[in-house]
């Protein structure tokens, strides 16, 4: 059988998708930001679903809880900071930022909504074709650090970046978005 590679696969349908987006004008640093939280949530949850049918014994069962556990608590907290500061804190002043941003929370976002299916339908498909061996929640993962740096790199983004350019200028909003693409780019890589 020959070896999937789901990174690769998932990376392409994100560049692809996040591409024509920012061409449209409807990628801002949230729908980013955010699209990486949400990628994270069904990575988590179709993981916690496999593994804990895998599980057996009740010590092997609690271990996994508590770890499902902090790994969604973890979410949690990225949620809240990501819709806050991204959603709203940050683009308080711009009433076409704050209204993308509502669109792309509410699922209104064209782009943000078929990267979202396709990701799940990939993932799903690479867990099935994968025997859904291999499969382990952890406190603390790579995607954890995506996110944790997203969040960073998108602070000083908004705060020093976005109000020096024009941002309803479509080079300028790939010009914001192009750290974010890397950092998944780079840090998405399939592992040899």
């Amino acid at each position: 059988m020959p070896k999937l590679n789901f990174p690769r696969t998932e990376t392409i349908t994100f560049l692809l998708i996040t591409l024509l987006g920012v061409a449209n004008g409807q990628v801002t640093v949230f729908y980013i930001v955010y699209l990486f939280w949400c990628q994270e949530l069904v990575r988590t949850l179709v993981d916690f679903i496999v593994a804990a049918r895998q599980k057996e014994g009740i010590a092997q069962k609690w271990l996994f809880l508590k770890v499902s556990f902090g790994s969604f608590f973890i979410l949690w907290i990225y949620f809240v900071f990501i819709v806050l500061l991204f959603g709203f804190m940050l683009n308080w002043k711009s009433r076409d930022l704050l209204v993308d941003n509502i669109s792309v929370l509410t699922f209104r976002n064209w782009y943000f909504n078929i990267n979202m299916l396709l990701f799940l339908a990939e993932y799903i498909y690479f867990r099935f074709k994968s025997g859904n061996t291999g499969v382990e929640l952890h406190l603390f993962n790579r995607r954890h650090i995506v996110l944790h740096i997203s969040i960073i790199l998108g602070a000083v983004v908004q705060l020093a970046v976005v109000p020096r350019l024009d941002i309803d200028n479509r080079q300028a909003s790939a010009l914001v978005i192009l750290p974010f693409v890397l950092l998944k780019v780079l840090l998405d890589k399939p592992r040899q």
